[in-house]
C-alpha cells in the first residue's frame, strides 16, 4: 500500500472513531507498528490528526469510546414540536439528571406522568430500576483474590480505573472490601478517574503502567474502561499471565468478544441490560397503571468467565444475544417478563420515552435495542433520547413559553427595555408584530430580530463596547444612554438567583448596566426558567426586591414562589 493511501485509510479511521489505538491501526492497515507510528508522526507533523500515547485522536471531534455510536433509529428527535411531558405517557431516565429533577418534578399539572429512574435513584420518581452496586463489586472483589491466590500467591498490587458517580464509587469500594476480606495485603496503588471514557483509561493505563509496571490487577467500573484498558496492555505488549483486568458490565456485543479472546479481561459482573430494559419498561406500565412500586428494584447480576458466558449468550448472526430460555431457571426477576410472548391484555400507554446518558457505551444501545423489541411486541411507541439534546430542547421550549407569556405584558404605546440574555431572542421574535412600541437593548441577537421587523416599532440601541462572549454591548456609553431614557418595563435576565433571593450575574461590567437599567425602569420583569434559581453566580446586581414580576415555568417549586409571594413579587407561570 502506498504511503498516501495508507495515511488516508489512518485519518478516515480516526476521524470516524474519534481515537484509534497504534494496535488497531496496524491491523486494518496490515503494517506494522513501527511503520504505523511513523506515520501518526507524519500526519501530526501535517496537522491531519493529533499523535497521543498509544495511538491517535481525531482534530475533529471528540473521541468518546471505542465503540460505535448508536444507530439513527436510537437517538433523539431532533426538532420535538412539544415538550416530552405532553408528547409521552411516561418516562424512564438514566442517571446522570443535574437540573433535569426540577423539570421531571413538576412535569405535566394536566396529567400523571410516571418517571421511572435507571441506575441511580432520583428525587419524585416512581422507582429506580438498578443493580446492587456495592455486593456486585464485593463478589468480584472475593473473585479476583481467589484468582490471586491460586496463580500469584496472593499477591496483589492494583489499579482501580474508576468513575465519581454514587453507583460507580459503590463498585470500586465494594471490590476493594471484598478483595481485602480475603487477602488484607492485597495493595492498591492507584484510583483514578476515567470520566467513563474509552480515550482517558486508555491513556491513563498506560501511564500508570509505565510508573507502576509490577501492577497486576486492574479493576474497571464498566466495559467503556475496561475496553480502554485491554488495548492499552495490548499496545504495551503485557502477558496475559502477568495481568488481568475485571469489569462491571459486560453490556454489550464488543465486551463478550474480548473476552472470548481469554486474554487480559478473565471475568466480570454480568449486570444483564437486556433484562434490565424490559424492567424498565414493565415498571414504566406499572407506574401508569397506579400500582405501586417499591423504591429500588434490584435486578440479577452473576459474575462470568470466558467459560460461563456461551450459556448466558449466544452467538447468533447478529452478535451475541441473550438466552432468555435461560433466564428463569438462573434468575428470579422482580418484575413479570414474558419477552416471547408480552402481555397485550392488559392496559398499556401508548408512548414511553428512555433518555439515556452516556448513549456512545454498549450498555445504553443494547438496553435500548432491547426495550425496542420488547415495546414493539407490547404495540407501544417508544422514543430514545439522549441527555445533553433532550434537555437542551427541554429548556429552549421551556424559555420560548416564558417569552411568549412576557409578550403580554406588552401594550401600545410602551418604550420597554429587553436586556441581553438566554431568553431576550426568543422574547423580540414574539414581539415583531406589535405596533407603537419602543424598544431599548443592548443584546445584538435582539437588534438582529428587529432589523427588519414589519411592526410599528421604534429600536434604539445602547451602544457601547461589545463583549463578544454575551453578544452584549456595556460600558460608560451604554449605561449613559439610559439616563436619558424613563422604561416602562425592562424585561430583565440574569445568570442566577442566590437562595437567599439575590439576583446575581457572572461579568462585572454586564451587572452595572443592568443595575443602570433597573434605576431607570418603572417595572422590572425577571424572566427566568428554573434553571436560573438553581446557579449562583460571582456579583450581585440587586436584591430580589427591586423585582416587580418574575415570569417562569412551571418546573420552578411551589416553595421559592411561596418565598417570592411574601417579598410582594407576582410570579407568572408560562404553561407548557
Amino acid at each position: 500500500m502506498k504511503n498516501e493511501d495508507r495515511w488516508e485509510k489512518i485519518v478516515n479511521r480516526v476521524d470516524q472513531r474519534g481515537f484509534a489505538t497504534v494496535q488497531e491501526l496496524s491491523e486494518i492497515c496490515d503494517t506494522s507498528v513501527i511503520t504505523i507510528r511513523r506515520d501518526l508522526a507524519h500526519l501530526d507533523g501535517t496537522l491531519r490528526l493529533r499523535r497521543t500515547h498509544g495511538g491517535a485522536s481525531s482534530l475533529h471531534k471528540e473521541p468518546l469510546s471505542a465503540f460505535e455510536m448508536p444507530s439513527t433509529e436510537l437517538t433523539a428527535r431532533s426538532t420535538p414540536d412539544q415538550s416530552i411531558f405532553n408528547r409521552l405517557d411516561a418516562l424512564i431516565t438514566a442517571d446522570t439528571l443535574p437540573i433535569f429533577g426540577g423539570l421531571l418534578q413538576k412535569s405535566n399539572a394536566k396529567k400523571r406522568f410516571p418517571i421511572i429512574a435507571e441506575s441511580l435513584p432520583i428525587p419524585d420518581t416512581e422507582a429506580c430500576i438498578m443493580i446492587d452496586n456495592y455486593h456486585a463489586g464485593v463478589d468480584l472483589g472475593e473473585w479476583a483474590a481467589h484468582y490471586a491466590q491460586e496463580h500469584w500467591q496472593g499477591r496483589v498490587r492494583m489499579l482501580d480505573l474508576t468513575y465519581h458517580r454514587p453507583n460507580t464509587q459503590a463498585r470500586s469500594q465494594g471490590f476493594m472490601e471484598g478483595l481485602r476480606s480475603v487477602l488484607p495485603s492485597a495493595q492498591l496503588l492507584l484510583s483514578i478517574n476515567t470520566f467513563s471514557r474509552y480515550d482517558m483509561a486508555y491513556q491513563l493505563t498506560r501511564d500508570a503502567l509505565s510508573v507502576h509496571p509490577d501492577v497486576n490487577l486492574i479493576f474497571a467500573i464498566n466495559d467503556t474502561s475496561a475496553h480502554g484498558a485491554f488495548d492499552a496492555c495490548q499496545d504495551l505488549g503485557i502477558s496475559p499471565d502477568d495481568l488481568i483486568i475485571l469489569t462491571i458490565g459486560i453490556e454489550g456485543p464488543a465486551m463478550i468478544d474480548l473476552m472470548m479472546q481469554k486474554k487480559w479481561i478473565r471475568a466480570g459482573v454480568c449486570m444483564f441490560p437486556e433484562i434490565v430494559g424490559t424492567l424498565c419498561i414493565e415498571a414504566a406500565i406499572a407506574a401508569w397503571n397506579n400500582q405501586p412500586l417499591p423504591a429500588q428494584v434490584l435486578t440479577p447480576y452473576c459474575i462470568a468467565t470466558p467459560d460461563d458466558l456461551p450459556a448466558l449468550y449466544q452467538k447468533t448472526a447478529q452478535g451475541w444475544r441473550l438466552q432468555w430460555d435461560n433466564i428463569p431457571c438462573k434468575f428470579q426477576l422482580p418484575l413479570p417478563v414474558q419477552m416471547q410472548s408480552p402481555d397485550k391484555n392488559r392496559p398499556l400507554p401508548g408512548s414511553l420515552g428512555f433518555i439515556c446518558t452516556f448513549v456512545e457505551h454498549d450498555w445504553y444501545k443494547t438496553m435500548a435495542r432491547m426495550m425496542k423489541e420488547y415495546t414493539d411486541g407490547l404495540g407501544i411507541q417508544l422514543e430514545v433520547m439522549e441527555f445533553g439534546k433532550t434537555m437542551k430542547e427541554e429548556i429552549h421550549l421551556r424559555r420560548v413559553e416564558i417569552a411568549r407569556r412576557a409578550a403580554y405584558e406588552v401594550k401600545s404605546g410602551d418604550t420597554i427595555f429587553i436586556d441581553g440574555g438566554p431568553i431576550s431572542q426568543e422574547l423580540a421574535e414574539q414581539l415583531v408584530n406589535h405596533q407603537n412600541i419602543t424598544v431599548i437593548t443592548n443584546s445584538m441577537p435582539v437588534m438582529d430580530v428587529f432589523r427588519n421587523s414589519p411592526g410599528d416599532i421604534t429600536l434604539i440601541s445602547t451602544g457601547g463596547a461589545f463583549r463578544r462572549s454575551s453578544q452584549v454591548f456595556v460600558g460608560p456609553t451604554a449605561e449613559s444612554t439610559l439616563k436619558e431614557f424613563r422604561i416602562d418595563k425592562l424585561f430583565l435576565m440574569v445568570s442566577g438567583v442566590s437562595k437567599n433571593l439575590g439576583l446575581y450575574h457572572t461579568n462585572i461590567s454586564e451587572v452595572t448596566i443592568k443595575q443602570g437599567m433597573i434605576r431607570s425602569a418603572r417595572e422590572v420583569i425577571l424572566l427566568a426558567d428554573y434553571d436560573c434559581f438553581q446557579q449562583e453566580a460571582l456579583i450581585q446586581v440587586a436584591p430580589m426586591s427591586a423585582v416587580h414580576k418574575v415570569i417562569t415555568d412551571d418546573a420552578l417549586p411551589a416553595s421559592v414562589r411561596l418565598e417570592l409571594g411574601t417579598l410582594g413579587i407576582s410570579v407568572i407561570l408560562a404553561s407548557m
